[in-house]
């Protein structure tokens, strides 16, 4: 466990735990900074498990018991006060916005030397030759669906906004069809919303492409094609500063990729000022 989350542990065991097992594991990955909270009771209830399969699933990842995985886990966090549960122990001066821009200035790097090339590739071509883009994400998500959206439309992508949950949601996502294409995003956490978006773009055979920030998510959902982008550093708000990064590069893709229909959209767009 040395230098290393036990976010980072559980991701590495996650191919070896047992299907109930891995539940508690997703439900932690997805609720990393809230689980510190819970006990194995409730950490049960909020999984759809058995208490019996948390304590496996501790044992699982090398510990003896629940108890002592909770007391590893409660280490990376401030345990004051609730309300704050979510914020690091950045550094020993507790000086945050340093400690943050530092651990971002890490992710940037590594981002640009990751960055899958071929995905964004592949995500572009099926956003050009698509019907339609269902550009689907909830909550805070809705960030890069307005700002994909502003821009798709300028290069004349037939695209539709879905932000909405329940039935609104279902009922913009109607006229779903094989020839479109939904383009999820899915951060921190993986809502009903969202797996019914995948159960539905399934049954009709749409292509299922998902921005997210775990990869276990991105399998859960059955995406055809996915980009896992995270930061390191584990904050009470959900920063989508690499994200939108992802989303430029895709913007330019798409741009290199379809040239003359995005020139003519564009031409036609500024047009509406003149």
């Amino acid at each position: 466990m040395e230098h290393e989350t036990m976010k980072q542990h559980i991701k590495e065991k996650y191919d070896t735990l047992s299907s109930q097992e891995k539940k508690v594991a997703k439900y932690i990955i997805d609720n990393y900074q809230q689980s510190i909270l819970l006990s194995s009771s409730e950490l049960a209830q909020l999984s759809g498990v058995s208490n019996t399969a948390v304590i496996r699933f501790a044992k699982a990842l090398g510990f003896h018991g629940f108890l002592e995985y909770k007391r590893e886990i409660r280490k990376e966090y401030v345990p004051a006060q609730r309300v704050y549960a979510s914020l690091p122990l950045m550094d020993r001066d507790n000086d945050y916005v340093h400690s943050y821009f530092h651990n971002l200035n890490l992710d940037i790097q590594s981002f640009l030397h990751h960055l899958p090339q071929d995905i964004l590739t592949k995500m572009a071509e099926q956003i050009i030759h698509c019907r339609r883009l269902y550009l689907t994400g909830c909550g805070s998500d809705e960030v890069v669906v307005d700002f994909l959206k502003n821009y798709l439309n300028i290069m004349g992508i037939n695209c539709i906004a879905v932000t909405e949950e329940g039935l609104a949601l279902r009922e913009k996502m109607f006229l779903l069809s094989p020839e479109d294409c939904v383009f999820m995003v899915a951060f921190p956490t993986m809502t009903e919303s969202e797996r019914w978006v995948s159960r539905y773009a399934h049954r009709k055979q749409a292509t299922l492409l998902t921005l997210t920030d775990s990869e276990i998510t991105a399998k859960q959902l059955g995406a055809d094609l996915f980009a896992v982008i995270n930061e390191r550093a584990d904050t009470f708000f959900n920063s989508y500063v690499l994200p939108m990064a992802f989303c430029n590069g895709l913007l330019l893709r798409i741009f290199e990729l379809n040239q003359d229909r995005a020139t003519q959209a564009m031409k036609e767009y500024q047009a509406l000022f003149e």
